[in-house]
């Protein structure tokens, strides 16, 4: 080829006749689709990738990828495109066409990962895409050798790269869409890299348009080039050996990037698994420890390596009835978690109140079980406590009004469910002259006599009564029946009436006398309803008592 004109002025001769082999030209799109789409993929892997050499291996091979695919689909659309004289390819200039290719390439693949972009930045890599394109064609079309003289037609020529420009551009909008539409986002390589093809593509034939060949033909009809087969076959190969080593080597990559991730969150676990507040124990289906974290070795006081392998019941001896509530549960809804609180035991013997959460894990058809354990001796002690503190009165450490209640609902509850026939005796208890203490002697002293007398009363009572402080210088006796409950009534109030008129000496060393009225009331409550107004009944007959001479016991009519 003796010039490489633009068609101001056209040289003597006879333009060319040429064609395309059809074939060649589909494989060639195809190539440039497929890269494209590679490249789009390896662009969002790399946004994926935590090391920056793995984003920036990733980037760059996504780059080859592609720059080869572009200059692939050029060479092979030259190869398919037939005139009417022998046509060959000077091999340096063809192989330094593939640069430009290369520098688009890597331009459209800095674009892709980014995630953020404006307009301003789509249309400059659009305009870097498609220049490098552009670029990379007609240094190409340098590389041949041939006896015709080529020409251009400028407007041609700026149409080629325009359309690659535009199409660029579309390619790389269009992905930028894609992500914000979810219906989409699965398909956005695709159909973007099904764009970004036909760009280089339409690019290249829209540039052989542009392109004149004249001379003298050496044949009536176009034909192909010296060694299209050979040629052809060898780029095709190579394209495919390249994409097929990218997308392998970035399989290798993406594959130690899922096992450092995998040994991070295995290293996660271990932590969380040793760290853990609550004891966590792992067991096979029959219930042999398979591993235990640190909380375990302490609540229990066993070395894990100790215990590897030895059944669980030995700890917890009612693991087995537990795994097979789970079982069932799941069996019949699905369950596999079952929470319930049972005792442990220590190494060294003593019981440990237990909240165990086990739940039973099928994985490739075995089955382990997970129990997660927490000591409850401190909730025990707490709840105890605000038990106490609830029910208890501080100054003497009987039952207050609350504990009262609370036990004669509970032996309501108890004679209902068994279905006996135990009845509640109350013996309303008022002290005659605590006030003239107080007001003579101080409430210390008035302190004193409840104390002494808290201490007194439960002398005179069997094992199974109660007695409550119900408030000031008020005490309630409670006591059960089976039979003759105005008999054990008055039986237990004279005792009463006895052992309080005896004389408190007081840390003063002075020494007093007080008495008390007792108001008597019984029946055989079930229900809350029942159960106030019985004592309602024992305060009013305590108040008849009252009224009449110290030291009465008046039983309620009612």
């Amino acid at each position: 080829m003796t010039n490489f004109l633009f068609d101001f002025v056209r040289p003597a001769g006879a333009i060319l006749l040429s064609r395309y082999e059809e074939w060649i030209v589909v494989l060639s799109y195809i190539i440039a689709a497929v890269a494209s789409i590679l490249a789009m993929h390896l662009a969002d892997q790399a946004k994926q990738f935590q090391l920056t050499k793995d984003q920036k291996f990733a980037l760059l091979s996504g780059a080859i990828a592609l720059g080869a695919a572009v200059w692939s689909m050029h060479f092979l659309g030259m190869l398919a495109f037939e005139l009417c004289v022998t046509v060959k390819y000077a091999p340096l200039p063809t192989l330094l066409s593939i640069l430009p290719a290369f520098v688009a390439a890597w331009a459209a693949m800095r674009w892709i990962s980014q995630s953020a972009r404006g307009m301003r930045h789509l249309w400059l890599g659009g305009i870097i895409i498609g220049l490098g394109i552009g670029v990379m064609h007609y240094s190409g079309m340098l590389a041949m050798r041939t006896a015709a003289v080529m020409t251009f037609k400028p407007w041609w020529v700026a149409m080629s790269v325009a359309v690659a420009v535009l199409l660029a551009v579309l390619a790389l909008w269009f992905r930028q869409q894609c992500e914000g539409l979810q219906r989409l986002r699965a398909w956005r390589h695709v159909v973007s890299g099904a764009v970004m093809g036909a760009a280089i593509t339409i690019m290249h034939y829209v540039g052989m348009a542009a392109a004149t060949f004249v001379g003298l033909a050496e044949f009536a009809q176009p034909v192909p080039t010296v060694d299209r087969w050979y040629l052809s076959t060898l780029v095709t190969l190579g394209a495919i050996t390249l994409i097929g080593a990218v997308i392998a080597q970035n399989m290798i990559v993406r594959q130690r990037q899922l096992a450092r991730d995998l040994q991070f969150k295995e290293h996660q676990m271990r932590v969380i698994f040793q760290n853990a507040i609550d004891a966590i124990v792992i067991t096979d289906a029959k219930g042999f420890i398979q591993t235990v974290n640190r909380a375990f070795e302490g609540m229990f006081g066993y070395q894990a390596q100790r215990i590897t392998g030895k059944h669980i019941s030995k700890m917890i001896p009612d693991w087995k009835q537990l795994n097979a509530y789970a079982k069932k549960r799941r069996q019949l809804d699905t369950t596999e978690k079952m929470v319930a609180e049972r005792q442990g035991f220590h190494a060294d013997g003593h019981e440990i109140p237990l909240r165990i959460a086990l739940t039973r894990v099928v994985e490739n058809e075995s089955t382990f079980c997970i129990s997660f354990l927490m000591d409850m001796t401190a909730f025990h002690t707490q709840q105890n406590a605000l038990e106490k503190l609830l029910t208890e009165d501080p100054l003497t450490g009987l039952f207050n009004r609350r504990g009262l209640m609370s036990l004669m609902r509970g032996i309501a509850s108890g004679a209902q469910a068994h279905n006996l026939n135990r009845g509640m005796i109350l013996l309303f208890l008022d002290l005659d002259g605590f006030k003239s203490v107080n007001d003579t002697l101080g409430h210390a002293a008035g302190d004193e006599v409840l104390i002494t007398l808290s201490q007194r009363i439960p002398g005179v009572l069997r094992e199974e009564d109660m007695v409550c402080r119900f408030g000031g210088d008020e005490f309630v006796i409670l006591l059960t029946f089976t039979e003759h409950p105005r008999l054990l009534a008055s039986k237990i109030a004279d005792k009463l009436i006895e052992r309080i008129q005896q004389p408190i000496r007081l840390q003063s060393g002075q020494e007093i006398t007080v008495g008390c009225s007792i108001g008597v009331a019984f029946a055989w409550p079930k229900k809350k309803e029942e159960i106030e107004a019985l004592l309602e009944k024992a305060d009013a007959a305590m108040y008849l008592a009252k009224k009449g001479n110290a030291g009465k016991v008046v039983f309620s009519s009612i």
